[in-house]
């Protein structure tokens, strides 16, 4: 098995892959996404097999919202943020016009340590991780509304990444990154009280750690795409075992009024209910099941890893990658999952889904809104080279506000509905 090549090394803390599944509050989709057998063949996936309407959104483009390498897209109600590693940067979603910076990265007042927010759209803010266990709050309109300590379950014990159930809770999560972590859930209140803990019940062999090398923007997206745009790779000390991490991705989400969670390396996506996780849909990898027993052993990297799942009340579409440790042979795949015909495709997530719809460029997906609103980006380059090369075709009436676009322009949002 050849290795694959890594960019730079860094010691970063780790977080682990977002999911979600099901329909309405207070109604399970119980089901199973058949990934093993749809990888097997797969097919072109057409945005019409799953969307009504598409709608590009150009972002406005001037000095003071110039979108930096590697963008990533979340969605509210009413707003489009784009963050960087730097940048959190908030557009209208109806017009593209440029609204606000919100926040900082700095070691200071107020400073966050990563521009990746995780979005809590009912209660109009967004969380940002800090520098000693913590993370900050900022509301939409840019104030700046403190911080929220995360509780301890032992000395160094914190969870890694968190999400708003509501305006009083919140729920952590420890990957389980050495193979010896005995927590699993946190729920915590704002005020730092411990709510419930939920163990780890998932077992492995330790792992200990050698070396640690990340790819971080356009190097990331070259291998993942862009919905993955940094990656952590741990060479274990015993050559025949790795781990593999994509720090963007949250293990969390909300769909509807419900919070969502998957891990790397599992198959299940639960439900929080109460103070408690219900499984409601899993992924069947047939003979490519990576089991989490294995996690840790680089022979099963040649079985199929999720880390990516956009997840709400009709449709889910994720992430599928085999033989991730080997770079001649990796394949990266598009799973689409129709829940109410319980369908499941896979296509080449290089060739996306075709927009059958308006015919312009193949859109690979980024993001879903708590509401079921889909997005993804187009670089102002492509576009123009697009529009250069079309000619009468690109006079589509759903096209018609992208046709001045300059090549050093901000990027386009998708929305997909």
């Amino acid at each position: 098995m050849r290795a694959i090549g890594y960019i730079g090394v860094c010691l970063l803390g780790i977080g682990a892959l977002a999911g979600g599944c099901t329909g309405p509050s207070g109604q399970v989709d119980t089901g199973v996404i058949s990934v093993g057998q749809a990888i097997a063949s797969p097919e072109e996936l057409k945005a019409s097999d799953y969307f009504r309407e598409i709608r590009y959104v150009p972002l406005e483009t001037t000095d003071d919202c110039l979108v930096g390498e590697a963008p990533d897209v979340k969605l509210t109600e009413d707003y489009i943020l784009i963050t960087t590693r730097r940048q959190c940067l908030l557009f209208d979603k109806a017009t593209g016009k440029f609204v606000r910076s919100i926040g900082h990265r700095g070691n200071d007042p107020g400073g966050y340590s990563d521009a990746n927010a995780r979005v809590d759209g009912p209660n109009g803010r967004l969380l940002f991780a800090g520098w000693n266990h913590d993370w900050l709050v900022y509301g939409l309109n840019g104030n700046y509304q403190g911080k929220i300590e995360s509780p301890a379950l032992g000395e160094e014990a914190y969870p890694a990444d968190c999400f708003a159930v509501n305006k009083d809770t919140l729920i952590g999560y420890f990957p389980n990154t050495q193979g010896t972590e005995k927590n699993r859930i946190l729920y915590f209140s704002e005020a730092g009280e411990r709510l419930g803990v939920l163990p780890n019940r998932e077992s492995c062999p330790s792992f200990e750690i050698n070396s640690m090398s990340v790819w971080q923007g356009e190097e990331a997206m070259e291998v993942f795409g862009p919905a993955l745009r940094s990656a952590i790779y741990m060479e274990g000390r015993d050559r025949e075992t790795a781990s593999l991490y994509f720090p963007n991705s949250a293990p969390f989400w909300r769909t509807g009024d419900d919070i969502y969670f998957m891990e790397l390396y599992n198959d299940t996506i639960y439900r929080s209910e109460g103070i408690d996780l219900v499984p409601c849909l899993r992924f069947d990898r047939g003979d490519l099941t990576w089991r989490y027993a294995d996690r840790f052993r680089k022979e099963a990297g040649e079985g199929i890893l999720i880390p990516h799942v956009l997840d709400s009340e009709r449709l889910l579409f994720g992430i599928a990658i085999t033989d991730i440790y080997d770079e001649d042979s990796r394949q990266t795949y598009a799973i689409a999952f129709d829940k109410r015909a319980g369908m499941t495709r896979a296509g080449l997530y290089e060739e996306g889904i075709k927009d059958d719809l308006t015919g312009f460029l193949p859109i690979r997906l980024m993001a879903v809104s708590s509401s079921g609103e889909f997005a993804g980006l187009h670089a102002a380059v492509d576009i123009r080279e697009w529009f250069d090369e079309h000619g009468d075709a690109a006079k589509a009436d759903a096209l018609t506000n992208l046709a001045g676009l300059d090549e050093e322009d901000n990027p386009v949002v998708v929305l997909l509905r």
